[in-house]
């Protein structure tokens, strides 16, 4: 996982930094201020899992570019799917993008390209080879430089990708182990983009289960956290969500319980939460009741939460570690790939 914000160096090397940035990215391009007489915004989180491309950028002022040169030196044509908040341009081969209220554009490396915001937007872009999505260019070429974000899986596909690029940084196999679910969900969104809905369905039904552990991760805080509530995100059945998490040895009430409290137990035992009540701690962890919360957590690791927080690193070791999403999720791409 790395990091660039453009104002953390000086104000006369940024235009210079930031087209060393751009020529450093996974799809390298040229960079520069679109109006040199304003102040240009740059802050870019970027991250590998295997060999998918996930970045997250907030940027003002931005114009970049792929010559046509640069597109022919390219020996791995990628595809980039570009998920933007607000006013961002794409042109590519007499195609341009410019929606006002945010968008969701394919385009790829193997042509000359433009990109440009005039106005403050974050985005979010995630890069794959067009070998690893399977499908054919002359397919793919019928969606590139479109808004597909209103397409049957437009939504669904947001929401993975935000909570894909704020998940805390990974191991290398943790990481990769998120790379075949992606792609079958990238491949599903644009065989559905471009109107083949037997292309969609069998990589759709593929990463449900991964798509399921990723938004509990993500909402496991939320002290209404439920299965109903779960079903309803994903538009299926109890009865097929609690299928679909037995298939990977998940019962969801036990993993709820588990995630709370192991988030809380690293909460308590970060030095830099000190000064945090236990019980501002147990809301934060998806417990609004503090009675309950160090009921659950005494049965759990044998002391209470205050407790917890005099033991050493060492005292807190030989105490039983709860299960970890990571390591569910990693099981569960094991066996649904």
């Amino acid at each position: 996982m790395r990091y660039f914000n453009l104002t953390d160096g000086e104000p006369s090397s940024r235009v210079e930094v930031l087209d060393e940035a751009a020529r450093n990215c996974s799809v390298p391009f040229r960079a520069r201020p679109a109006d040199r007489g304003r102040p240009v915004r740059f802050q870019h989180l970027d991250r590998y899992f295997a060999g998918i491309n996930v970045t997250q950028t907030a940027l003002d002022n931005f114009h970049g570019f792929r010559s046509a040169t640069l597109a022919r030196k390219d020996p791995l044509p990628r595809l980039i799917l570009t998920v933007s908040s607000g006013p961002y341009m794409i042109e590519q081969n007499g195609r341009v993008n410019r929606q006002r209220s945010g968008s969701m554009v394919p385009y790829w490396s193997g042509d000359a390209m433009r990109l440009q915001a005039d106005e403050p937007t974050r985005a979010w872009s995630v890069t794959a080879t067009i070998e690893e999505l399977g499908l054919p260019y002359l397919f793919l070429r019928d969606v590139m430089v479109r808004n597909i974000g209103d397409s049957p899986l437009g939504p669904l596909v947001n929401r993975y990708l935000t909570e894909l690029a704020g998940l805390p940084e990974l191991s290398q196999a943790h990481a990769a182990s998120l790379a075949h679910p992606t792609i079958d969900l990238l491949r599903a969104l644009l065989a559905s983009a471009g109107g083949d809905e037997s292309l969609s369905r069998q990589p759709l039904s593929r990463t449900l289960g991964m798509r399921i552990m990723l938004y509990l991760r993500s909402h496991a805080g939320d002290p209404e956290l439920s299965a109903d509530k779960l079903a309803a995100h994903f538009g299926i059945s109890k009865r097929y969500l609690y299928a679909v998490l037995a298939g990977m040895n998940v019962a969801l009430g036990e993993w709820i319980r588990t995630e709370r409290l192991s988030r809380a137990a690293r909460a308590l035992a970060n030095p830099a939460n000190a000064l945090v009540s236990v019980a501002a701690i147990a809301r934060r962890s998806g417990y609004p009741d503090h009675s309950s919360f160090s009921r659950a957590f005494k049965q759990r690791y044998g002391c209470t939460p205050s407790e917890w927080r005099l033991l050493t690193d060492t005292d807190r070791t030989f105490r039983q570690a709860p299960v970890t999403l990571l390591e569910i999720a990693e099981t569960s791409s094991d066996g649904h790939d």
